[in-house]
């Protein structure tokens, strides 16, 4: 009799030996851990609102043996994952695998710092544990593709408790059939819909926090004896038939099991250079070819009359939606997920930051007058959500001038260079650690923390 899919990733995810993840998997996974750190110590960053809240929260839960990044706090290890999480949603810095639309480094690299500095695990081990839950995270998202999305779910968010919940569980220490219940119990947390989003509303930055506390906690109920449904991805109830009712024929079932321990998606996750919607990041490559262009014309951006981009449903929504708002947002969770803004932004400026969505940034009246003038279509010839091409059309002073770009930066087509993640990685926590900030890179990178909890006293107020 054939296993269920939750059992056949419990059984990989509990047995499967840190000799036998490869090489490069491995490093990768470091790569993803540091700059997973980066991010969640931005997230926690002064001066932003959401940043602010999630501080507060620490505050009001602080007391147990988890670290919360960036304020100084600790608390138990399920909700410092829960707000170490969500401070690496905050700014949009999470890596993310473009085919499944999973964000695994804000609930998988959560969850597993969290549990792994309780228990004061080894960082080797921690490092087989982030394998394990980016690979099953990313296997459940291949399964259904841009289905979740679709649907109006965010697939990092839906998913990512499911990555939790086997990273935390091989933390643990938990044998496979207990995996198999921590993962099946996450089916009933697993949560994300996509109107905070399309909103702007600041509840999305929550999302990849609630997954990696939902996996903290399905892994201890599951050891403390609660069961789960082994069926609960494949189940007439389960995950894939209750939220996206297809037919078997609109899924890939293989995908997720399909040689496990043989076939690795870790390498394939991008780590993302910019502080915005993902779907963006080939927008902004493009409007700074155009921006060249243009002054090599010896044409300025303000002689700019209409911009055209070309985007696949369901992203082109996504960063279009509604239109007006997105032209002039007034948030700036609101603004990183907006095209208008980012375009016109990444014409006037020429990079786009954590800079660009300040409180000056979304009143500047350049911007702002410019978006106005940019527009949206579909893409009829887009691979997404494989990757996020851009295809951009500028119209200004009498030329017509085209880009294309085809390869999402970060993704294993156009990788960011490691010198590249390590200083996003400085860039990101030089708040909180100052000079240190590059030394603490070189040490993560080289491995010198032996533990976790070796690992999390790297980023205390005062190292």
């Amino acid at each position: 009799m054939s296993l269920a899919i939750a059992e056949e990733l419990a059984t990989f995810s509990a047995d499967l030996a840190g000799t036998d993840i490869p090489e490069e998997v491995r490093d990768s996974a470091r790569w993803h851990l540091l700059d997973t750190l980066g991010a969640c110590v931005a997230g926690a960053m002064p001066g932003d609102v959401c940043g602010a809240s999630l501080g507060e929260l620490a505050n009001r839960w602080q007391g147990g043996s988890s670290s919360v990044l960036g304020t100084g706090t600790r608390t138990r290890p399920e909700a410092a994952a829960l707000i170490n999480g969500a401070f690496a949603q905050v700014l949009e810095l999470d890596d993310k695998h473009g085919p499944s639309l999973a964000r695994p480094g804000s609930s998988v690299v959560p969850a597993v710092l969290s549990v792994g500095e309780a228990l004061d695990i080894s960082v080797d081990e921690a490092l087989s544990a982030i394998v394990v839950g980016y690979e099953v995270m990313i296997r459940l998202g291949g399964v259904a593709g841009s289905g979740f999305l679709r649907r109006g779910f965010h697939t990092s968010a839906l998913l990512g408790a499911f990555g939790a919940a086997a990273a935390a569980g091989r933390v643990r220490g938990a044998n496979s059939a207990t995996i198999a219940d921590a993962i099946g119990i996450a089916g009933t947390f697993a949560a994300g819909i996509q109107e905070s989003t399309r909103t702007g509303s600041t509840s999305k930055v929550l999302h990849g926090g609630w997954a990696a506390h939902a996996g903290c906690v399905a892994a201890e109920l599951a050891e403390c004896g609660i069961t789960g449904p082994a069926s609960v991805m494949e189940g007439s109830y389960g995950l894939y038939h209750s939220h996206l009712a297809p037919d078997d024929d609109d899924l890939d079932w293989p995908a997720a099991t399909a040689e496990l321990g043989v076939r690795w998606y870790t390498p394939e996750t991008a780590f993302k250079p910019y502080p915005c919607c993902q779907v963006l990041h080939s927008f902004i490559e493009a409007s700074k070819e155009i921006r060249t262009a243009l002054a090599a014309d010896g044409a300025g951006v303000s002689e700019v009359e209409e911009v055209v981009c070309l985007v696949k449903e369901p992203g082109l929504t996504l960063v279009t939606k509604p239109m007006p708002e997105k032209q002039a947002p007034t948030h700036p969770h609101e603004a990183r997920f907006s095209l208008p803004f980012v375009v016109a932004s990444a014409l006037l400026h020429g990079d786009i930051g954590v800079a660009s969505f300040s409180e000056a940034a979304l009143c500047d009246r350049d911007i702002i007058k410019l978006a106005a003038r940019v527009s949206a279509g579909e893409d009829p010839d887009s691979d997404y959500p494989l990757h996020c091409p851009a295809r951009m059309e500028v119209k200004a002073a009498g030329r017509t001038y085209r880009s294309e770009v085809l390869y999402h930066p970060g993704c294993p087509e156009a990788p960011l260079s490691p010198e590249a993640v390590r200083r996003k990685f400085v860039d990101n926590v030089d708040w909180l650690l100052g000079p240190a900030a590059p030394s603490v890179a070189d040490r993560i990178i080289a491995g010198e923390q032996k533990t976790v909890r070796e690992l999390m006293a790297c980023f205390a107020l005062n190292p």
